[in-house]
């Protein structure tokens, strides 16, 4: 099936892509994406991510760009208004700025 996939995709786009098939059985009987598993894991909600961005947008087209103390100060900000308690008193990390720009460099 994954190969007919493949074949039909390719025909279509042009373009090639490899399916796993242990990778759609699993999903097929209730595994999650990586991606997904990853997003639970996240200190910050995808509403909270868009506007962490939108903000450092924001601040850029001022003329004042973040730098990453004040980016993981305001994920800070953001985590300990939601969790309170529940969140760790250090904040989101020591490279977590740097993971958060990686992954959304294509719009940061």
């Amino acid at each position: 099936v994954c190969a007919e996939v493949e074949a039909e995709y390719t025909r279509k786009t042009n373009k090639v892509v490899s399916l796993n098939h242990v990778t759609v059985w699993n999903l097929v009987h209730g595994g999650q994406l990586q991606a997904n598993y990853n997003a639970e894991k996240s200190w910050l909600t995808q509403e909270e991510t868009e506007e962490v961005i939108d903000y450092v947008l924001e601040l850029a087209s001022w003329g004042h760009p973040l730098d990453h103390r004040r980016l993981k100060e305001h994920a800070d900000e953001l985590c300990r208004a939601r969790l309170g308690s529940a969140f760790p008193e250090s904040g989101v990390g020591k490279r977590w700025t740097y993971r958060f720009v990686a992954k959304h460099s294509d719009r940061l």
